[in-house]
């Protein structure tokens, strides 16, 4: 069993972020290929396939679309510009073609100050592992949806979804990965479980400071990102 990572971005992040990002992409994939794709050129990734669109919801689908259509490996990580990846996040195994897998092991780091938050069963795009095939079908007949019906406010693939497959399984790496939520991200970030309507998606709400396999990283996010970029560059 193959697997690839596919990267997208836009572009617009901090490049703080956007460097550290990918110098710990490219530390943790080992051996995966990764193929990339981006609203401008970049000099990352084993191939870069560029998409001359503006940034939003659709243009994320369709960059997606393009880079599984560029791959060939049997199984697909999805991997965001603004995630730091552990390498044990690669390591997973997904053991059925016809689900999405979610790695929920992941924790949100609020940009600059580094304060982090942790809920239950958080379900990204950016945690998916999938099949290649059951990736494009969701892809394919989700950017068609888009483009016809307009974005429906759901990311992730699976019950929500009208289309593809509602298979979903939730996962949990060794070590976490390390959302930064910055003032750029497209979706709104959550501070506290009072600005959530629905309750259920602020289960087992924590906040902490440190996150095991990274260090501390409130008060030095920034002096973090510093550090990845300049010995895993």
């Amino acid at each position: 069993m193959s697997k690839a990572i596919l990267y997208y971005t836009c572009c617009q992040h901090s490049l703080d972020i956007e460097f550290a990002c990918r110098a710990q992409l490219q530390h943790a994939r080992a051996l995966l290929p990764l193929i990339t794709v981006s609203l401008k050129p970049i000099d990352f990734g084993d191939r870069n396939v560029v998409l001359l669109l503006n940034r939003s919801p659709e243009s994320m689908h369709k960059q997606i679309l393009t880079g599984l259509q560029e791959i060939d490996e049997d199984y697909v990580f999805l991997a965001e510009s603004d995630v730091l990846y552990h390498q044990s996040h690669f390591e997973f195994v997904p053991p059925r073609e016809d689900t999405f897998y979610y790695n929920t092991n992941v924790i949100k780091a609020r940009y600059p100050d580094g304060h982090l938050v942790w809920t239950d069963g958080l379900q990204q795009v950016s945690g998916i592992c999938a099949s290649r095939d059951v990736l494009l079908d969701f892809y394919s007949q989700r950017v068609e949806q888009i483009e016809r019906e307009g974005f429906n406010r759901h990311y992730e693939p699976g019950p929500k979804q009208t289309v593809g497959s509602k298979l979903t399984v939730n996962w949990l790496s060794e070590f976490p990965n390390i959302d930064i939520r910055h003032n750029a991200t497209l979706t709104r970030s959550k501070w506290s479980p009072d600005e959530f309507r629905n309750k259920q998606y602020a289960k087992g709400w924590r906040e902490f400071s440190e996150a095991d396999g990274w260090g501390r990283i409130e008060g030095r996010l920034t002096e973090l990102l510093a550090e990845i970029s300049r010995c895993k560059g």
